[in-house]
Parts: structure tokens; sequence; C-alpha cells
């Protein structure tokens, strides 16, 4: 799974991380250009992160087998029009939700039926890399999820892009609640309910004026996704 693992990650860099408002707008001026800059990105990651897997064969959606490069070159062209063409938007109810859902779900299924899964069968351990691991909650906590709560303000509101100061802020505060999660022993229960506690004056007195849903959803998420890295860091697997 060291494959999948790194290639997750990739995905969520570029999509949650650099794959943001700046690109859509380029997009709305020149698509090329917009779609080049899209794959470039997730390549860069791709290659950068698998780069002692990029020759030895992997099954290719289990029909045959074929170098690890040319493997994500063929995902990165199904990445950039699932990106296309998986865009609901406004067509229908919760259309951006759907949108968020979708083009994740077939993203991650796609890498699933491609990656090599020898490390797998080697080590017998789903989660053998604990710095991706870390690294793709720590993404999963402070973008993946601000992107769901902007999906469902989408649809609910009809609002913009979060201003900067919104997303950094909240960005920081969700990585608190993840980060928290990972403490040894059981100070970060203490430590959750003191954050949790500091987080609801911080809203009372509108110095964090989010809608509830942004609020709830970021904690609890964060706190799970926290809770999830941690089983990998001190269960035995």
């Amino acid at each position: 799974m060291i494959v999948f693992w790194r290639l997750f990650l990739a995905f969520f860099l570029t999509d949650f991380v650099f794959f943001h408002q700046t690109i859509n707008i380029l997009e709305e001026r020149n698509r090329a250009k917009a779609i080049a800059l899209h794959a470039g990105v997730f390549l860069f990651w791709s290659f950068l992160l698998c780069y002692g897997y990029l020759t030895m064969p992997w099954p290719f959606l289990e029909l045959f087998s074929v170098p690890g490069w040319v493997c994500i070159l063929l995902f990165c062209v199904f990445h950039v029009f699932s990106d296309q063409y998986f865009q609901f938007g406004g067509k229908i109810r919760h259309g951006h939700v759907l949108t968020f859902f979708v083009k994740t779900f077939v993203n991650l299924l796609f890498l699933f039926l491609c990656v090599p899964f020898k490390a797998l069968y080697e080590t017998g351990n789903f989660f053998v890399e604990p710095w991706v691991i870390f690294l793709v909650g720590l993404v999963t906590a402070t973008r993946v999820l601000g992107w769901f709560i902007f999906a469902i303000e989408q649809d609910r509101y009809g609002r913009d892009y979060p201003t900067f100061d919104e997303r950094w802020l909240l960005m920081m505060v969700r990585a608190i609640f993840f980060l928290i999660m990972l403490l040894p022993g059981w100070r970060w229960a203490v430590l959750l309910g003191v954050w949790y506690l500091a987080c609801l004056y911080a809203r009372k007195i509108r110095l964090m004026d989010v809608s509830t849903a942004a609020f709830y959803i970021g904690a609890f998420g964060s706190v799970l996704v926290g809770f999830l890295v941690r089983m990998r860091f001190y269960l035995t697997w």
C-alpha cells in the first residue's frame, strides 16, 4: 500500500491544496492552460512521491501490467477528465456536495485498481509509512474538510469563496484539533476539551465568525481524522 497512499497524498495535494480559486479563475479565461497546469501539478507530486516505483509493473485496472510511470500518466488523463466531466454544481440539488464526493470516489477507485500491493504482501501493514499517513491526515483535516464545508455552503447559501483570513483561520483551528489527537497518553482528552471550549468562546464573541455547519463539521471532522491517524501510531495492526 506504499504506492497507494503516496498517490493518495499526491491527489489530495493537487486538488485540495494547489488547485484552488486561482486555477478556477484561470480556467474561465483559458481552459487549456488551466488543464495543463492541473495535470502538471499532479504529475510533479506523483513522480516525486513515487520516484522509486516508476519502473516496476503496475496492474492497470487489473487488466494488464504497465510500468508505473505509464500508469500515472493514464491516471492523470482520467483525473483531468473527471475534473471536467463530474461537475454538477447548481444543475441539481446538492450538486456541489455531489461533485465533491463523486470526483473523489472515482479518482481513488481508479488509484486502488492500478497501484501495486507488493509492499502489503511483504509487510502485512496497510499503513506501512507513518509519515505519509500523517500528511494525508493533516491535508484531510485542513484542506479537504475545508473544501467539503465550502461545497455544503455553496449548495445552501450560494456563497463565494472564503476570504483569505477566514480560510487560514479555520485551517489553523482544524489543524490544532487534529494535532491534539496525536498526543501520547490521555493528555489529548484534556487539551481537546480546553481547545473546544476556547473555539466556542471565540465563536460567541464573533472572533471566529463562521456558520454552524462550518464550525461543527470542521471541529468533529478533524477530531475523527486525528483519531484514525492516532490508531496508526499507537495501535499494532
